[in-house]
């Protein structure tokens, strides 16, 4: 190949590298995306697991004295084992991986160097939110498929309809987390300021949901709508807190936007 071919392959690559495919490459290169399917996976895995032998698990470490007597296992048992251990380490993992992509002015030169390639600035936040967002969800969908295959070799048949409605739910919670990680990037620089500022934000959210009257306008009732949907419960009852985590993560994103370029000024 010669010099002039090199070159031009090199042209071309660089116009078609735009602000999507960066964002791809970047995430899918730096393997951060790993954190988040491993850890999904895992619960996938250990949650019907443990949901089906927990009573011996507990019987192993007691001293033979005391009798454990619960109930046998329920199918809904294995999925909400995954969802009730996916919904703590799983969000970390999935706050971590959007404050790396979203907290665009955590390295100074490199913000800079991305700003004179724009004309707005806010127009370098949407992929990285689109990404970030659709990793987690993907992730979520993994796990969620591996807990539902364990859960049915383990414990008994989940209905496919609420375990999909269900999931969907969970992943509009997910869009939502990530949007509260894009508003915090934009006021706190730095990646592990935003780590911890989102974090406290989304944990409010089970804490406020102890009063009955505001609970179903949360988002964080999505993240376990899974579990009420396999128990009978019509989906209906998750669309106030449809409507309010649709509606903040638009205003949320917004938001984020706005300040970029606020800070840029």
């Amino acid at each position: 190949m010669t010099a002039t071919s090199r070159s031009a392959n090199a042209a071309r690559a660089a116009r078609s590298m735009t602000l999507w495919r960066l964002e791809v490459l970047r995430t899918s290169r730096t393997h951060r995306w790993v954190l988040v399917f491993g850890v999904y996976a895992f619960f996938g895995v250990t949650g019907p697991l443990l949901a089906r032998y927990l009573e011996e698990l507990i019987s192993s470490f007691g001293s033979g004295e005391v009798t454990i007597i619960a109930g046998d296992p329920r199918p809904v048992d294995g999925i909400m084992q995954f969802i009730g251990n996916g919904s703590q380490l799983g969000l970390l993992a999935v706050i971590v991986l959007a404050a790396s992509a979203l907290a665009l002015d955590a390295h100074p030169e490199f913000a800079a160097f991305l700003r004179t390639k724009v004309t707005r600035a806010r127009t370098l936040l949407l992929p990285r939110y689109a990404v970030a967002t659709a990793t987690s969800v993907a992730a979520l969908w993994v796990g969620t498929a591996i807990a539902w295959v364990m859960t049915a070799a383990l414990l008994g048949d989940l209905p496919a309809g609420a375990v999909l409605v269900g999931t969907l739910f969970g992943s509009l919670y997910l869009a939502f987390a990530v949007a509260v990680v894009a508003a915090m990037a934009s006021v706190v620089r730095s990646i592990a300021g935003t780590v911890f500022a989102s974090l406290a934000a989304l944990l409010v959210l089970p804490i406020v949901a102890l009063v009955p009257a505001i609970s179903p306008w949360l988002p964080s009732e999505l993240l376990a709508a899974i579990g009420g949907l396999i128990e009978g419960a019509p989906a209906s009852d998750y669309l106030r807190a449809t409507i309010v985590a649709v509606s903040a993560t638009v205003l949320l994103v917004r938001f984020a936007g706005w300040r970029v370029e606020h800070r840029e000024q």
